[in-house]
């Protein structure tokens, strides 16, 4: 309803004064404002012909931290012109059906692997062992079965694999993120991360980034990299160029960061830094 009225008040003006003086019409959200500035577009689009004959020159679109707000179709459908970033465990582009289910196969299948051991999600909370890595299990001499991990790394990747794979990805119930998506990520085990398909370089992430940042008008509006370690801000390391099918995407993330990494601050700061760490591999 609000993107109706917004286009209602905006559109005269959009229509008769900026398309015609041959002005860019670039939408910019945060969060529910990122849904709304993705549905403002498409009843642009919708209006106005021009724009979609030619809308990827015309009208450019940045949903960042955008709810799943379309169908897959039309998820796909306006890649073109739509562009969504993700920042690394941000809850609410998960926030929808289709990743809570995921979410409860996945711990559906813990449940009876610690059945399979006699053990509750009690023992399984008091012994810590979600908190464990490989690395220091490695480090520790585990002679009881108690210390091992619930699952290994690898039946951890194909019981997610499963759960997935058991969604229709067009169900009318389920829901994606716009566009385009840039996932920005942190490095867990420092392994490099492939996405089946989907796979971009560096440099094209990182000129999406670029293509976003030059429309900043302010100079403070991006953090430098030494104010946000001062501060101690949460920062991406990496970054995939996917869309709205991209597996991360695909479950809700159990981490201390779901609200943190939503914050417009840590969105910031993640794409200040992965320029930064991309401009210092160019120099070098």
């Amino acid at each position: 309803i609000s993107s109706q009225r917004l286009v209602a008040d905006l559109l005269p003006l959009v229509k008769n004064l900026l398309i015609p003086s041959g002005y860019k019409i670039v939408v910019v959200g945060h969060s529910l404002g990122a849904g709304c500035a993705t549905i403002v577009s498409l009843l642009l689009r919708a209006s106005i012909p021009s724009l979609r004959a030619d809308s990827d020159k015309k009208l450019k679109v940045w949903a960042f931290a955008s709810p799943p707000v379309l169908d897959l179709d039309s998820s796909r459908g306006c890649s073109s012109f739509v562009t969504t970033v993700v920042n690394n465990c941000d809850v609410v582009p998960r926030f929808n059906i289709g990743p809570f289910v995921v979410t409860v196969r996945l711990l559906r299948a813990m449940h009876k692997r610690l059945k399979e051991r006699n053990l509750g999600m009690t023992d399984l909370l008091l012994k810590d062992w979600l908190k464990k890595s490989h690395n220091d299990l490695e480090e520790e001499e585990c002679d009881d079965e108690k210390d091992e991990m619930l699952m290994s790394m690898e039946e951890y990747v194909l019981a997610i694999n499963d759960a997935i794979s058991r969604s229709d990805d067009h169900d009318p119930d389920h829901l994606y993120v716009p566009g385009k998506v840039l996932v920005l990520y942190d490095l867990w085990e420092k392994e490099q991360v492939f996405e089946e398909g989907r796979k971009e370089s560096t440099k094209d992430y990182a000129t999406i980034l670029k293509e976003w940042v030059k429309h900043l008008k302010e100079e403070d509006t991006l953090r430098s990299i030494d104010e946000v370690h001062a501060k101690n801000v949460p920062m991406a390391e990496e970054a995939i160029l996917s869309d709205g099918t991209c597996k991360a995407l695909r479950l809700i993330e159990f981490d201390g960061r779901l609200i943190d990494d939503h914050l417009a601050s840590s969105y910031r700061s993640s794409i200040a830094n992965i320029l930064s760490s991309v401009e210092n591999t160019t120099v070098a």
